[in-house]
Order: C-alpha cells, then sequence, then structure tokens
C-alpha cells in the first residue's frame, strides 16, 4: 500500500469545491496534496480517505513543513488545498478549525518576492539571453512590454499576428488579446507599455518566428520550449529577484505610476492594472501588495 490512494482521493474531493478548477492552481494542488498524502503515509498513519483525516494528521504535517524551515506562506498554501478537499466532502466545518491562526502560520505575508527589473538591468540580461537563443530574448521582450507570464510569452506567436494589426491600426485602442497560456484559460485585454515600441517588438518578434518555423522557441513541444526558456534564463543569471517574472512586476509598477501621475485613485489603480495582469479587478488589493508597494503603498 502506498500514499496514492489518498492522494487520488484527496484530489478528486478537492476537484469537488466550487470555484477553484485555474488551469495552474489545479496543478499545484494536486502537487500538494501528494506531498501531504505522501508525508502521512510515511509517518505511518493509516489513513486512506479524505474522511479519515483528522487534525492530529495536519498538525503534524504543519510541525513536519516547519522543521524542513518552510516559510508560513508556503505552508499556509499548503493548508489551503487541504482545506480545499475537505470542503470538496462537506467537511467546511472542519476545514475552518484547521485556520491559520490555529495552526500557527497566520501573519505570513503575501508582499512580492520580486522586485520590478529595471531597464538597465534587463538590457544587460537582453544581450547575454539573445547570444544563446535570439527567440528567448524575444519572449522575454513581450513579457516586459505586456506583462505576460512566461508560458503567455511562449505562445503567445499564434496571436502575434492580430496583435500587430490592434497596434498599428490608429483607430483602436492599442490593448492586445492574451489568449494563449493564460492562467485558467482567462483570456484578458492588456496595454503595452509604449505603443510604438511595442509594434516594433512585436513586429520582429513576427519575423523571426517565421524563420523558426512558426516558433519563438525552436523546439517541437511546449514542455520542451519552456524547459529551453529555463535553463537559458538560468543560465544568464536571472534567478531569484531578477527572475523574468520580475519583468511583469515592471509592467505593473509603470503602469501603477502612471495611473498616480493622471490623479487615479490607488483603489481604482491597482484594480485596472489587476485586470491587465490577468487576476480580475476583485484583485486590486492583492496588486498593491504584491506588485506595487513600491508606487501604490509606499509612495502614498
Amino acid at each position: 500500500m502506498s500514499h496514492q490512494s489518498l492522494a487520488a482521493d484527496l484530489c478528486r474531493a478537492a476537484r469537488k469545491a466550487r470555484g477553484k478548477q485555474a488551469n495552474l492552481t489545479f496543478k499545484g494542488r494536486e502537487q500538494s496534496l501528494d506531498r501531504f498524502a505522501r508525508f502521512l503515509w510515511r509517518a505511518g498513519y493509516q489513513v486512506h480517505t479524505v474522511a479519515q483525516v483528522k487534525e492530529k494528521h495536519v498538525v503534524a504535517w504543519v510541525d513536519d513543513m516547519m522543521s524542513r524551515n518552510c516559510s508560513k506562506r508556503t505552508i499556509a498554501n499548503n493548508l489551503a488545498h487541504v482545506r480545499t478537499a475537505l470542503e470538496g466532502i462537506k467537511r467546511r466545518s472542519f476545514a475552518d478549525k484547521l485556520s491559520n491562526d490555529t495552526l500557527g502560520v497566520s501573519g505570513s505575508s503575501r508582499a512580492g518576492t520580486k522586485r520590478p527589473m529595471s531597464r538597465e538591468v534587463f538590457a544587460q540580461f537582453r544581450v547575454a539571453v539573445d547570444a544563446i537563443d535570439p527567440g528567448i530574448a524575444m519572449a522575454l521582450e513581450l513579457q516586459l512590454e505586456f506583462g505576460l507570464r512566461a508560458e503567455e510569452s511562449v505562445r503567445s506567436v499564434k496571436s502575434l499576428a492580430d496583435w500587430l494589426r490592434a497596434l498599428s491600426n490608429p483607430v483602436t485602442d492599442g490593448f492586445v488579446t492574451v489568449i494563449h497560456g493564460t492562467k485558467g484559460g482567462k483570456t484578458r485585454r492588456s496595454p503595452s507599455l509604449d505603443r510604438v515600441r511595442a509594434t516594433d517588438t512585436v513586429r520582429h518578434a513576427l519575423d523571426l518566428s517565421k524563420q523558426a518555423g512558426g516558433r519563438l522557441i525552436r523546439k517541437q513541444t511546449l514542455k520542451q520550449a519552456m524547459d529551453r526558456y529555463h535553463y537559458v534564463v538560468r543560465r544568464v543569471g536571472m534567478v531569484g529577484e531578477q527572475a523574468p517574472h520580475s519583468l511583469r512586476y515592471r509592467y505593473a509598477t509603470e503602469h501603477l505610476q502612471r495611473m498616480k501621475e493622471a490623479g487615479v485613485s490607488k483603489r481604482e489603480a491597482a484594480a485596472g492594472v489587476s485586470t491587465f495582469l490577468g487576476h480580475g479587478d476583485g484583485r486590486g488589493t492583492w496588486v498593491e501588495q504584491v506588485y506595487g508597494r513600491q508606487v501604490v503603498c509606499e509612495g502614498g
């Protein structure tokens, strides 16, 4: 007997919980629940279904994560997945008892761990990446210009022609529609940081993709392309606070700054940028905490 039967039952239960089906969240949740099931199995607990999960099992898992110096944010995220599984089998009242405060992991910050990458630093990374793989360098430019996630940028090749039309037509608002690779499959409309520069960037990306057989990264599958992307950016030192995701921070920060200078309220600015990033206007407070502390929160 292995942990797999419990992991499968946890995942089935979690899928029944309403409103929690975004693709990337779904994958992360299944990995987290698998780790929980594996821990219980290795610890010798005879737990085979979600219905058998007790408070002592969750407490033991929290203690184990703390002993491995996991951050409060990581532990809280893992607990949220377990609570989702419990909700899926109508154990909401029990799930509510397993609060972060009760388990000693409250007070974790959702503030971003990255910082907006400066244009000067990005220019240096851009040159280094271009020397290894021009397609990945172009993907990074698209990430910065439109606030894209890595997969959105790599898969944006399918939308480049439409983006070019949207940007080069003077009667349009200059927003592009992000479709491929989005979190949860949610389509969004996002403005560039600079329309003229964005038009030029998209045109070059389109030309490059045509030379590479319709791809930005010369790999046969998405997985191979993403593996190549992550390998190259790590190789040039784009890790930690300077990981590619910091380009998304730069995108958000610049838009927040412009809205602030235009007299837009903090709440409205954060809600607007939240939609640009694909989070929805209800995530404005989260955008303030994660992406815009320097502009919105600290700048007043």
